[in-house]
């Protein structure tokens, strides 16, 4: 390995920390690191690193079928560029414990394995893994987003470490240090300034429409049809009931058939210490609980729990954020939540009333004045004025889903008051909230699910798409209170219009949930975090055959004496003898010097003892050989040496004083 000893065994180190695969990383650390005090080397040739890569392949392969079939997309490839340095291990502890000490490049890529480079008379490239492996190291590191400035600081100081050795001698360590550490602090500051323009990007264009919108149904004409799909499941507890309604969002402004919710920012939830609990108001202990599991989409959503929610628990998500209407929303979270809700039944004391909380629409304004002085809404308390609100929907109101087939004279809502006299959920809460705002009753339109339907074949709740419900919120008595006014009957009439393949694709949603759960609880536990080991049987039956084909070869012994052979094109170019022959005669080239630049030096030094006429003719041809792709012909090729050899014998016998480089 050309890395300075103990950079690679640091850098698995690193990872492992971040990670939480300590173990695996000091394992791999001390057999890295533990080659350059053994004095014995494997002479593996380079079919033997064929197959190490292929094992590698194949444990590489496995594991991504494994991380895509138990993760989302977004986390499966952070998963498998965490557990890269793992599945690379193999090959480069093969590097390091073998006679040559790198990877003959046709082990990486199958269409250089062919005999092509040896017809042609030319030696296969090889490769050190060392420093891509430490970088490897430091990128899969990163995967696990610990999100702490002490992951930069390694990072920094691991990357000095690999760069100190190849700093240029010209410049003192002092200014070298200050350098990196000045650049170090450059892009802490850069990447921080990064991920707020990232956040102020996304706030900016972000589509909040759940929880800052909603468009409404009223006045459209024809049926309103909802899906029979699942869309989360109850778990069924002693506070766990039908009729139970699991609010996602509340507004505060009716216009034009929608709602809208003005002055409702959101702002951040911190979790507790566990990472999985969220304490949304102050608590108590005293309240009752649900148990909801719901999938989320890309890992984002808006939360259904009842109103008056207080504190939920095992919810294992990276980001909450809450608004002042009682909107709460997650990110960065699994494909299937499922989270324990602790809730006040008698309701909510957050989000104090606003002005827009008792604003009644000017366009809704003449029939809403009309409806609420013929109830004699102003001269009631404001829980007698709640009871007669639902007493007047209940008797002189109707459930329907079925709208007309021609859009009427009136006002939607004007409609809904004097003609019609039916209609859906949406018509109900928006006319009901508008009527308490009339009686000086803060209220607020509030958006969810109602739980209503048992599944005895899961023993579950099911919620499912038409199950989707809109009430109202009441502020009675500092605390914000469902209040429903649609009729009951609206859970018979959606179940009557149910497909009939409804237990099929019930069936279906079972078994893709029961799916779900394996999935993603083997994420937070199961054999996930085993994986690893499942590599020690493979690299010891390899090992095992390669000791067997005794291909050990003892560093240092009479019997096996090493020669490290020279392999990449180029590096027997016999330039290299023109460069040994002037470094004798005392023209020193720097480590960091092109060759190119070294013959002007030499050629501007006083007194010269060398001739540098034909030196740049063969630099060029050196070049070419070194590093073109294509190489030279073979005519080149014998240029290059012969008249190499002829400036030699010219500068065999030259002598003088060694000059100072």
């Amino acid at each position: 390995m050309n890395t300075p000893p103990g950079l690679l065994g640091a850098a698995l180190l690193f990872w492992g920390w971040q990670t939480g695969l300590v173990l695996f990383a000091a394992l791999m650390a001390l057999l890295l690191e533990g080659s350059r005090a053994v004095a014995w080397r494997w002479d593996l040739s380079r079919s033997d690193f064929n197959r190490v890569s292929d094992l590698c392949t194949l444990a590489f392969l496995g594991m991504a079928v494994y991380v895509f079939a138990t993760s989302a997309a977004t986390p499966a490839v952070i998963g498998i560029l965490q557990w890269n340095p793992l599945t690379l291990f193999p090959l480069v502890a093969a590097q390091a414990y073998s006679v040559a000490g790198k990877v003959d490049v046709g082990a990486l890529f199958l269409l250089r394995r062919g005999k092509g480079a040896e017809e042609r008379g030319r030696p296969r490239r090889t490769i050190d893994l060392s420093y891509a492996y430490g970088a490897l190291c430091i990128l899969s590191a990163s995967a696990a987003n610990s999100r702490s400035p002490w992951f930069y600081v390694g990072m920094c100081l691991l990357s000095a470490w690999g760069l100190w050795s190849g700093r240029s001698r010209t410049c003192s360590p002092l200014v070298w240090g200050s350098l990196v550490l000045v650049i170090g602090g450059m892009g802490y500051g850069g990447h921080l300034a990064l991920h707020q323009l990232q956040q102020a990007l996304e706030d900016a264009i972000a589509a909040d429409s759940d929880p800052s919108r909603n468009d409404t149904a009223i006045g459209q004409i024809g049926a309103l049809k909802l899906s029979d799909r699942i869309v989360l499941r109850v778990e069924p507890t002693a506070d766990a009931r039908a009729s139970l309604l699991l609010r996602e969002a509340s507004y505060n402004i009716y216009n034009a058939s929608a709602w809208f919710a003005i002055d409702s920012g959101f702002s951040a939830v911190p979790p507790e210490a566990d990472g999985t609990t969220w304490t949304l108001q102050g608590w108590t202990g005293l309240s009752k609980r649900i148990r909801v599991a719901v999938p989320l989409k890309r890992g984002k959503g808006m939360l259904a729990m009842p109103t008056g929610t207080l504190r939920i628990e095992g919810l294992p998500v990276l980001e909450m954020k809450r608004n002042r209407l009682g909107a709460v929303k997650v990110a960065e979270g699994p494909g299937l939540i499922t989270y324990t809700a602790w809730f006040r039944p008698s309701g909510s004391p957050a989000g104090p009333p606003h002005e827009a909380d008792v604003k009644v629409p000017k366009s809704e304004a003449p029939v809403i004045s009309r409806i609420a002085a013929e109830l004699g809404l102003a001269s009631h308390s404001p829980r007698e004025a709640l009871r007669t609100v639902a007493a007047f929907f209940q008797q002189n109101f109707r459930y329907s889903t079925f709208l007309g087939a021609r859009k009427p004279p009136l006002a939607p809502l004007e409609d809904f008051f004097l003609r019609s006299r039916s209609g859906h959920c949406e018509y109900f809460a928006t006319a009901t909230v508008l009527l308490l705002r009339a009686a000086g009753i803060p209220a607020r339109y509030a958006t969810g699910y109602s739980v209503q339907e048992f599944s005895r074949f899961e023993n579950m709740y099911i919620v499912r798409a038409r199950h989707a419900h809109a009430w109202a919120q009441a502020y009675i008595d500092g605390i914000w209170q469902d209040f429903d006014t649609t009729p009951a009957v609206w859970v018979t009439i959606e179940q009557q219009a149910a497909s009939w393949w409804e237990p099929l694709s019930d069936l279906w949603s079972w078994g893709a949930f029961r799916f779900q759960q394996w999935r993603w609880s083997a994420r937070e536990g199961g054999v996930t975090p085993h994986l690893g080991w499942l590599l020690v049987p493979l690299i010891a039956i390899l090992v095992w055959k390669l000791r067997a084909r005794k291909r050990v070869a003892r560093v240092g012994t009479e019997h096996t004496p090493v020669q490290l052979v020279r392999t990449f094109p180029g590096e027997d170019s016999a330039f290299y003898l023109i460069e040994e022959r002037l470094t004798e005669l005392g023209y020193v080239r720097y480590p960091w010097e092109p060759l190119a630049r070294w013959m002007q030096r030499i050629e501007a030094m006083p007194q010269g003892l060398v001739s540098t006429d034909s030196l740049h003719a063969l630099v060029s041809l050196h070049y070419r050989y070194r590093f073109d792709p294509r190489g030279i012909s073979a005519a080149e090729h014998e240029a290059l040496t012969s008249n190499v050899q002829a400036w030699l014998a010219h500068h065999q016998t030259r002598t003088g004083g060694h000059p100072h480089a």
